[in-house]
Parts: C-alpha cells; structure tokens; sequence
C-alpha cells in the first residue's frame, strides 16, 4: 500500500485540525477549567448550545492544547453518523487496512477499541449524531479516552454535560473590541448596545465587529445601521448580523457565497468551487480568503490544498436567499455536474488522483444523498460508475464503507442519509429570504470566469489581516482597509425597501410592514389551494412572492404544509411552517403565529427535536394566555410536557401537565382530561411516586371507558401494570398487562401488543411465572421479526436465552438464538457473553450427559410457534 497521510489523520499540531482554532477565546476561562478537568480524568464531555454560541471554538481551543501531546487529536465532523462510519474513520485515520475495508465494520470494534486505546488521543465529535450511536461509541470503544461531543441538542448518555450559554455583556463588549480592533475605552456605550442588540452571541458578534472594521464606520454609526437591518428582518439578531455583512459585499462576493450556499454540505475544495463557479481557481481562493477574514467561512487544508467550510447557520443563510429567489435548485444542478465533473478528471489512478478524491468525498457523499432524495438515482449509479475507474483508490484509502453506501443509494428507495440539511435540521431557518434580498440586484448566477473579474476583487497585496499584532500603525490601517472598504463593501442597507432615495436612512422606521412592502405594489393573485399537487402549490407561491401578495403566501404555505403533515413529511413540514411563521411575524398576525407555534411544536416532537419543541411551545403557550386562548394554551402545555418527557425533565413536565389538567377540568373537556391524565400519570412513574400513577391512571381509565375508547384502556391498563411492577406487586402486574394484551389484540395494535407482550415476559420473571414468562418472550420476539426491527430481535433474544440457559436441557435453544443474535449485532457485549456462557454450560451438560432438546427450524419458526398459541 502506497504512504500517504489520510486527511482525517490525528492532528499534531494546532493548525492540522479540521476547523480553525480562535487566536484569543474571551470569556470562556470557567467552561475551559471545567471541561478540561473532565478531560483530564478520561472522561466524555458535551458541549452542547445554540448555534453560534462558539461550541467548536471551545473544543478547538482544547485542541488546540491536546494536539502538542503524544495522542493528538482525532476529530470528527459529522451529521447522523451511523456507527460504522465511526470505526471506518477511526481505521483510515490510522491507516489500517483490516479496520478501513472490513466487509462487516461492527465486527472491527474490539480492533478500533484496542488502537485507540494504544494511541490515546483526544477524540472530538463535532455535529449531529443520535445518542445510541454515541454511546456505543463511547462505551465500546473510547471508554476512559478524553472525548469531546459537541451537538446543538442536548443528548443524553454517558458523559458530563456543559450548556453553553452567551456571554456575559462586558466579555461581549470585549471580544467585539478585540474583532474590530477598537481600543479598550473607546465607545464603550455603543459598543454595549451592539452586542446587546447582538444578544451577546460570540458569532454575530465577530461577524459584526469585522463588517464594522472593513467599512470604517463607527459603532455608533454601525449601531444605528444594524438596527434597522435586525428590525426588518424580524430581530434575530444572528440574521440581523449576516445580512447587514452581506449586503456589505460586492457582487462577486456575495455570489461565491450563494454558491457555496447551493452546495450541500457548505464545503469544499477551491478547485472544486473553481469548477463549480467557471472561475480560476486562484480568484477563488483571492475571494474566499477575504470571506475567511470576515467571519464568514473557514479555511484549512486537505493534502496542502485550500479546503473552505460554511459555517452551518451560514450555509443556511444562503439557502434559504436561494430558495426564496427559486434558484437553489439551478444552482445544485450546476454543483451536481461539476461535483461529477471533478470525480471523472481524477480516474487517473496515480497518487495525486487519490488525493483529490479523497478530498472530495464529503462532496461525493452529499450528492448521494441530494439525488437519493430527489429520487434521481441514475446520478448516484453514474457516480459509482466513475469510482469504479479510479483504479485502486477505493482499497488503498479505506472507502469501502462509503462506496457501499452509495451504491445502496443507488438501488434501494430508501436513503442511508438523512434529508437535504437546509430542510430537516430540526428548526425552520429563521430567514424569510423573500423580505431579505431584492432579486433584480442578482439577476445573473455565477456562472463564469466574468463574474470574478480581477478588477471587483482585491489584488494579494490588499487582502488585510486582522490579526492585531500584524498591524503597525493606525496611519497604515487607514492606507490599507479604506480603499479596502470602498471596493469591497456596498451600503448595507442598499436595495432593503427598494427605495432609491437615500433620504430614508434618515428617518426613523415606523415599522417593518412599510419598509419591506416599499417596493412593489401588492397584486393580489389567485391559486387554487384544494390541489393536492405540492409542486403546483410550489409554483403558485412564487407567483405570490413575486407580486408581494403575503396573504396568499400565507395561505399557500399552510396548504403545503398541511399536505406534507398528511403524507408523513414532517421534516419538510417544518421547514414549510417555519416560513409560515416568519411571514407572520412580519404581518404581526398573532392569531396566525399561535395557530403556527402550536402546530410546530408538535411536529418537533413528533421528530423527537425536544429543545426546539420547548421552545416552541413555551412561546405559545405564553402567548395564548395573553390572547386568553385557553383551549390552545391548553393543547400547547400538553405538547410541553411531551417534549419535557422526551428530554428526562419529568419534574417539569408533570408541572406543564398539571396546567392543562386544570385547563381541561375548568372548561369540562374530558376528552383532553382522559388523555392528560395518562401523560401525567408517566411523568409520576418517571418522578418515583408510584402510588399517585396508579391514582391518576385509575381516573384515566374509568373516563376512557365512559367514553369507549378501548384503544387508550388497554394503555391505561399496561401502564397500572407498569405502576404495580414499581411497587413489586408483580401478581397485580402480570394481570394488568395480560388485560392490556387482549385490548391490543382486539384493536389490532400491534405495536402496543409488542410492548405487552415484552412487559409480561419481564413481569412474570419477577413473579417467578417462568415458563410463562418463556412463552411470553418468544411470542415478542416473533412481533419484533415481523417488524424487522433488528434491535429490538436481539435484545429480545438476550432476555428470552437468559431463561433458557438456567435449564441445561434447553442449552441447543439458547445457541440457536444466540447464533441468532451474533449474526445481527456481532458487537453487542451482552450477546457475546451469553455466547460464552452457552459454549461452557453445553460443555458440562454433556459431561453429565444431559438430553437436550433437539432443534430444527430456526429462531423465527421457534418464535413463530409460541405465537400461534396466542
């Protein structure tokens, strides 16, 4: 195998890292102290906070100081890895062919256990990843490492947590003086009112002070600037801070960001974005750096070559412009043929090619899932195709994992992926892109080398450093960022109402309707809402954004919207009510907003987005006791308590279940007290107090019978036998979940009559019942087969062997099953000791020569068998 350096290779030092580090991290001095004495002790962290709170500074700072010694760092960006992903990256960061080409990764984690174990590195996971496969990562395989989680949500595993909050106002006022190079007395006032206006958030912060410094204005005058672009964009202030920097730019500028935008993950070589724009490539590199040194991308390198990255919210800020202008999915169209473009230049075979691909398969990965999403397979097949004539470079550099991927994606109609990243983050994009940008100031894509013409960007010798100990005098500050500012910055407020005439950045803002509705007069327009086409709908909203009609966009959206509820779209959903919610906002139609918040937050629990789910719901639900809708109020504190639920916060969700019961109890609404009471009767069970579950379900079940939902009195009855599990009243247990059982079997649900059946398999061991209890668990584990829930059969198939391996003459069965488990979850520790256990236990029972059970079939028919009993 060739030598090569693998880009995800541990860093040595500071600057091989995959993100940049901060050069001076300002008020962060406790979390540091507190995370790294976690570290210290080989534990796991999660940093966890909104976005752009500076989670990844925090972790680069740390690994900036963990890179000098002997372990390095290893770190992982990611999104909604699966657990294979993990270890393959774990086996090209080492270089170690059996980890990188196993045909089976699961089967490789005692091998990534034991290297990294002997190299001791910092490990860093930076984005999304779901909390099982964290754990088993931890726990299998980093366990005693110092490892770094860093996640917008919260997540809850084996680790200590750290919520990183905003900073303090003077660290803020600080850090704004340190990005903008003011000195340390100077306006301190001002100053104090823009990071507050900034909400203290350390990104919008650093992207504000350098807007500020490249276009020489003062805070004063910035102040004033960046409160009428956050008031018209609806005041968030992250949003504020972005528009006020883009519109700041040049053309060019702004267009390699709606490039980068149209990409879709946001990164990417400066060949490839050269490819994609028509541009040569040293003008975007020209370009992208200034964007570097404004805040607004990251550089780093991959196989010393230029690597450039979006941040997230930055990312999203340009897609949601592009799709407001309806020209994200043109654009994509071009990044899809340069991405295969790139992948067909380098079939060459030598070392170089490898390279360059490897560089590029983040790209590969994302175009996957863009197609498979789009339904447009013969791109990712095409893909293949190419990889396939890039003679050994799938062996010799660990891709195997991700060729298998794509050519799944390329077969299957489901995705290895999740969906497109602008449209299923969890939370709708805060951007009303159609108030934000005016289209005729871009009425040309970036489509080729005249678009970068050398004369509207900087030569070399005038791209400036804003590092303050490169800079001599304020007298050669002024020569070099002043003409810097007039050919780089706009006004930022050029073409926000459409209004020519200057004199209206004199006046104040009467409000944000009249501003944004200054342009175009408001025609309305006619779309018929009653189709179920989507992609009509979708049309008939541009027609209405285009003549300003923001009523009928209203409705439009809420026509997709609940279309895309009805077809189990809730992803897309979100994101469709979220620009509901933003044109609402803008309209000040509250009603609207309330109806918007109630139906979000339910879609956020729904996809388990637990935070944005309180967010949500809590907003409303203040909302709506001021608008005295107490029915709404009502359904929002029950949708509140359900994402506490989900987050482990019993306490305050039997708090936020208690409110509504009340609501429910005042207005006579016993539809809504009946299902209250269930939830309610959970969060006590989850609370410890047992006895008054068991009171708050018996109320349940008695008005759920009153009203003849069977359905909901077998879960009320499962529930009890839940509660009197808790209080080791087993007898009483078993009856109640054998009574839920019939119910569920009479409704025909079998999702809950898999839960009974489980619940009394568990329940009639602790009763010593263990032959029913046998019977029990071979009848769920049929159910979890007929569900093809794979884990769900193996941990099934762990409780059922226990019992069996206790009886010697039913060992051959507990070997069936086991073998079973072993061919879906070779990792799974619990099935390996088993495993262990049976081989010994079969040994002695034929020492004493004991008959056992003779098998046939396999563990599905033995299954099945017990099922047919029922």
């Amino acid at each position: 195998m060739t030598d090569f350096t693998p880009h995800e290779a541990t860093a040595r030092e500071a600057l091989a890292l995959p993100v940049m580090p901060p050069g001076r991290l300002i008020g962060r001095e406790t979390a540091l102290a507190q995370v790294y004495a976690q570290l210290k002790e080989g534990h796991a962290v999660l940093i966890h906070g909104t976005a752009g709170v500076g989670k990844t500074a925090l972790a680069a700072t740390l690994a900036g100081a963990y890179a000098q010694q002997p372990g390095g760092v290893l770190w992982f960006n990611v999104d909604n890895p699966r657990l294979e992903e993990l270890l393959v990256r774990v086996g090209r960061a080492y270089n170690i062919p059996e980890i990188m080409n196993a045909d089976n990764p699961l089967g490789m984690i005692a091998a990534v256990e034991n290297t990294l174990k002997r190299s001791k590195p910092l490990i860093v996971i930076d984005g999304r990843i779901s909390a099982d496969v964290a754990t088993r990562f931890i726990t299998r395989c980093v366990d005693g490492l110092p490892t770094l989680i860093i996640s917008e949500a919260v997540i809850e595993g084996p680790w200590a947590s750290l919520d990183l909050s905003t900073l303090e106002t003077e660290q803020a006022v600080l850090l704004f003086k340190q990005e903008s190079r003011l000195a340390t007395t100077d306006s301190d006032s001002d100053v104090r009112q823009l990071v507050t206006l900034l909400d203290n958030l350390p990104l919008a912060i650093v992207i504000t002070a350098r807007a500020m410094l490249v276009s020489k204005q003062t805070p004063t005058a910035y102040l004033q600037l960046l409160q009428q672009v956050t008031n018209a964009v609806g005041g968030n202030p992250l949003v504020g801070a972005l528009t006020a920097s883009f519109r700041g730019l040049t053309a060019p500028l702004q267009g390699i960001i709606l490039m980068m935008g149209a990409t879709y993950d946001g990164r990417g070589s400066a060949e490839l974005l050269s490819l994609i724009s028509g541009a040569p490539s040293e003008s975007v590199q020209q370009a992208m750096n200034i964007l570097v040194q404004l805040g607004l991308a990251e550089r780093t390198q991959r196989y010393s070559a230029p690597y450039y990255r979006l941040h997230p919210v930055i990312h999203a800020f340009a897609q949601s412009w592009l799709r407001g202008s309806n020209r994200l999915d043109d654009l994509q169209t071009k990044v899809q043929e340069a991405i295969l473009a790139y992948a067909k230049k380098y079939t060459t075979g030598t070392s170089d090619a490898y390279n360059k691909l490897a560089t590029e398969m983040d790209s590969f990965l994302a175009l996957a899932k863009w197609s498979a999403a789009k339904g447009e397979r013969a791109i990712i097949s095409e893909l293949v195709g190419t990889l396939g004539q890039t003679g050994d470079f799938v062996n010799e550099r660990g891709y195997l994992y991700e060729l298998l991927l794509l050519r799944s994606l390329s077969t299957t109609t489901t995705t290895a992926f999740p969906g497109n990243v602008a449209e299923s983050t969890g939370a709708p994009l805060p951007f009303d892109a159609e108030n934000e940008f005016e289209d005729e100031d871009y009425d040309e894509p970036l489509d080729d080398e005249a678009d970068f013409d050398d004369d509207d960007l900087i030569d070399e010798d005038e791209i400036y450093d804003l590092e303050e100990d490169e800079v001599e005098d304020e007298d050669e500050d002024e020569e070099v960022l002043q003409p810097l500012a007039s050919r780089l910055f706009n006004n930022p407020l050029d073409g926000l109402d459409g209004d020519e005439d200057d004199d209206i950045l004199d006046e104040e803002m009467e409000d944000e309707e009249e501003v944004l509705s200054a342009a175009l007069p408001i025609t309305p327009v006619t779309i018929d809402l009653n189709t179920d086409d989507i992609t009509k709908l979708r049309a008939g909203l541009v027609q209405a954004r285009q003549s300003g009609d923001k009523q009928t966009q209203l409705r439009v959206l809420q026509a997709i919207g609940q279309l895309q509820v009805n077809q189990d779209m809730e992803n897309e959903a979100i994101a469709t009510y979220g620009e509901a919610l933003t044109l609402q906002e803008s309209m000040n139609d509250q009603d609207g907003i309330l109806e918007t918040l109630d139906m979000l937050s339910a879609l956020m629990v729904k996809t388990d987005n637990s935070q944005a789910a309180v967010m949500y719901a809590t907003r409303g639900a203040k909302m709506a006791e001021s608008l005295k809708d107490e029915l709404t109020r009502m359904q929002l504190l029950i949708t509140l308590g359900d994402a506490r639920q989900q987050l482990g916060e019993s306490d305050q969700a039997e708090n936020d279940y208690g409110y509504a019961l009340e609501i429910a109890r005042n207005s006579d609404d016993t539809q809504n007290e009946a299902l209250v009471l269930y939830k309610l009767g959970y969060a006590l069970l989850d609370t410890g107090d047992s006895d008054a579950a068991v009171d708050t379900w018996e109320q349940a079940l008695q008005l759920f019978k009153s009203q003849e939902k069977r359905g909901y009195e077998g879960r009320v009855l499962g529930a009890l036998g839940s509660a009197y599990g808790d209080l080791a009243r087993w007898s009483e247990a078993v009856n109640f979940h054998t009574s839920s059982l019939h119910i569920a079997r009479e409704v025909g649900d079998k999702e809950e009559e898999a839960l009974q059946l489980s619940s009394l398999g568990y329940a009639s061991v602790q009763a010593n019942q263990l032959g029913q209890a046998v019977m029990r668990y071979r009848q769920a584990l049929y159910l979890a087969y007929e569900n093809d829930d794979r884990d769900n059969i193996v941990s099934t198939i762990v409780d059922l062997s226990r019992l069996l391996v206790e009886s010697r003459k039913h060992i051959t069965v507990a070997e069936l099953l086991v073998n079973e488990a072993v061919s879906l979850d070779p990792s799974d520790k619990d099935v390996r000791q088993l495993k262990e256990r049976i081989e010994s236990e079969k040994k002695l029972a034929e020492a004493y020569q004991v008959a056992m059970i003779s098998v046939n079939g396999n563990a599905r028919q033995y299954a099945e068998n017990a099922y047919k009993l029922l």
